[in-house]
């Protein structure tokens, strides 16, 4: 999804200096910001709310620490490796694509004046 939002900033801009109108870029915001909002809500979409840290007696570490795991020398379960995925999606991907995407959304037009562009 990251590489998704990259992907429109990167046809935002060459439609952009195509056009000579930086209102490309602007609008490609909005669709940065339709993923950012996608990315934050991927434990609804999937159907798998974030798990809750419960420390485990064996090893002192949480169920969702994959060093848990690892020193009772059992694989990584599927559904942390998908938790820590959603973690990093709400936490952290989610509000740089949406907040990135906002600011190109709400001010990407302005870069015509820099460049002598359009109006």
């Amino acid at each position: 999804m990251v590489l998704l939002a990259s992907l429109f900033i990167i046809i935002g801009l060459v439609l952009a200096s195509s056009f000579r109108d930086f209102m490309w870029f602007a609008r490609f915001g909005s669709l940065v910001v339709g993923v950012g909002v996608v990315l934050i809500s991927r434990p609804t979409i999937i159907g798998k709310d974030i798990k809750n840290h419960v420390i485990m007696a064996e090893t002192g570490r949480s169920c969702l620490d994959p060093e848990h795991y690892a020193k009772l020398g059992q694989p990584v379960p599927d559904w942390l490796t998908e938790d820590l995925k959603s973690r990093r999606a709400v936490g952290i991907w989610g509000p740089i694509v949406t907040f990135t995407g906002t600011v190109v959304w709400g001010f990407g037009d302005l870069l015509n004046k820099v460049f002598s562009f359009g109006t």
